[in-house]
């Protein structure tokens, strides 16, 4: 089971998987929304309209998107942001590790907010020292 945090940064991957109703995280998000602060970066929001924008009629999907990301904090970044995910590519990148820019502004948002990151793709975000992740 995992750990609850008080304030939980959602990841694209999970924005996704709510906008097409699959159970599992339909149901954490109901039996969590009520105990946790939710949030999302504004780097997901610009992979959520990139991935709408592939779509021939994306009127609809935007509407979703828009009604999802009402119900949210949206986490801005910020120059220290932006400074501490650099340090962390730096430090990726002679490891060997280097994870993709947006998630490293991700991670980087959610760590500096103070959120715990809830994504299915804990293999990369792991990678960013001191992020906690569900």
């Amino acid at each position: 089971m995992e750990k609850l945090e008080d304030s939980v940064c959602l990841d694209t991957d999970i924005l996704i998987d709510l906008l097409r109703n699959k159970q599992e995280v339909v149901k954490w998000i109901n039996e969590n929304q009520e105990k946790v602060t939710l949030a999302t970066t504004i780097i997901n929001v610009f992979e959520l309209y990139c991935g709408i924008y592939n779509y021939e009629f994306p009127e609809k999907k935007i509407e979703a998107v828009e009604e999802l990301l009402s119900t949210l904090i949206i986490l801005d970044l910020s120059l220290d942001i932006v400074q501490n995910a650099s340090k962390e590519y730096g430090k990726l990148r002679k490891e060997g590790q280097l994870i993709g820019n947006e998630d490293l502004l991700i991670g980087a948002t959610a760590f500096s907010a103070g959120f715990v990151l809830k994504t299915n793709n804990k293999k990369h975000f792991e990678r960013i020292k001191g992020l906690k992740l569900i």
